[in-house]
């Protein structure tokens, strides 16, 4: 699965487009649930959960004190209160008397809403004010006192007792705002949390950004350092011009085939540039030597590896960077040099560096013969594998060169 230069880029994505459909879901939800009529039921003085009936009986007096018509007066005062915040419109309401001696004779008087807008049982008062007239609870506003009242005449005298048994049903229009919702909120400190986030991520990106910058920069002073370098080892021997830039172009090919990461291809360039540095040390007439080597010449031959190991050992910036120049003569069956590493003993790096350098090799005219044909190498590298090469590396190398991912008759290409 290929991996994702910055998921904080889609994370961001994600988390705002998922906040973007819960606010329009709630917004619709919201608007939805206000412009539909609602209903509520509850007992007067006590609260509710989103509506209450408060009543409160401020006169009250006897008509006709001892005769047959003997009433009572009271002066009912009523306060609606929104309990979340929460507006009704287009509202009308039932309060229940719910007693049993109760007996409700006239409604003699009323405020804040119309005597004509006013409908009375025994035991019911109806009340539905006429839209469009001004009465100041027309709308039930929310945090404000919205009250009316009227005067009844009853058979029987009404306490505060009594209140208990009364209830009221309320229908209308329910207008909460959104603020009232707790979800609302949720939402702003989401969107407040988002803009820190997004914010922050870019600050990091920009920081990023100039990191990459810095370390490209550095890398090119590297790449260039040790190009200049590997130009001057491959100076010593007019046959082996350009040796270290093909090997490391060859080491690059088979790393990538191999899927190893960006970080890794890049190192295994400069590996590869540097893996020939401890010849700077050989003589150059044991170096250029037309003839096959004496064992002796041989063996002093074999110490370039060694000595580019511990001339490098002390670069630690690029990792395996000793490795190359100390490994990449170790053979896979154990029979190399200098340490007779065998298997995956030898390092990745030296392994893959080994097989780039004996492609070159073959494929290069040298001092003793002439280059091999394509065939040949071919041949030599089916018949190595397991013995000189890692037979993995050997039959990817294979691959590429008859598939021609790797070009070895064009020597002049630009590595």
């Amino acid at each position: 699965m290929k991996k994702i230069k910055h998921p904080g880029v889609m994370y961001l994505i994600l988390s705002f487009s998922i906040l973007l459909i819960i606010s329009v879901s709630f917004f619709v939800y919201v608007a939805v649930k206000n412009g539909k009529k609602h209903e509520f039921r509850g007992r007067i003085n006590q609260d509710g959960k989103e509506f209450s009936l408060n009543l409160g009986i401020s006169q009250s007096w006897v008509n006709d004190e001892g005769s047959d018509s003997e009433s009572y007066g009271e002066q009912f005062d009523f306060a609606f209160i929104s309990n979340r915040g929460a507006e009704l419109s287009d509202w009308s309401a039932k309060i229940l008397f719910n007693d049993n001696d109760f007996k409700l004779l006239e409604i003699s008087s009323s405020w804040n809403v119309e005597q004509s807008e006013l409908k009375k049982t025994e035991k019911t008062i109806d009340i539905t004010p006429e839209k469009g007239k001004s009465l100041s609870i027309e709308t039930i506003q929310p945090d404000e006192n919205n009250s009316f009242g009227f005067i009844l005449i009853v058979k029987k005298k009404i306490t505060e007792d009594n209140f208990s048994n009364f209830t009221f049903e309320l229908v209308g229009e329910f207008h909460r705002p959104f603020t009232s919702y707790a979800l609302f909120w949720v939402l702003i400190v989401s969107y407040v949390a988002y803009i820190i986030a997004l914010l922050t991520y870019i600050i990091v990106r920009l920081k990023e950004i100039r990191f990459e910058k810095f370390r490209e920069n550095s890398y090119n002073i590297i790449s260039q350092s040790m190009n200049t370098f590997a130009s001057l080892i491959d100076t010593k021997d007019p046959y082996t011009k350009d040796h270290s830039g093909r090997v490391s172009y060859y080491s690059v090919k088979i790393a990538r085939k191999l899927g190893l990461d960006d970080e890794y291809v890049r190192n295994i360039a400069y590996i590869a540039l540097m893996h020939d540095c401890g010849k700077l040390v050989i003589e150059d007439d044991i170096l250029t030597k037309p003839a096959r080597l004496t064992d002796e010449e041989f063996n002093i031959m074999k110490l370039h590896t060694t000595y580019g190991g511990n001339a490098l050992k002390n670069l630690t910036a690029i990792k395996d960077m000793q490795d190359g120049a100390m490994y990449h003569h170790e053979r896979y069956d154990g029979s190399g040099y200098p340490k007779g590493l065998k298997g995956e003993e030898i390092p990745l790096c030296a392994r893959i560096i080994g097989v780039a350098d004996a492609l070159d090799a073959m494929s290069s005219d040298r001092c003793y013969r002439k280059r091999l044909s394509k065939e040949k190498i071919l041949s030599e590298l089916e018949e190595n594998s397991g013995k000189q090469f890692d037979p993995k590396i050997a039959k990817i190398v294979i691959e590429m060169i008859k598939k021609n991912e790797i070009n070895i008759e064009e020597k002049d290409a630009e590595f």
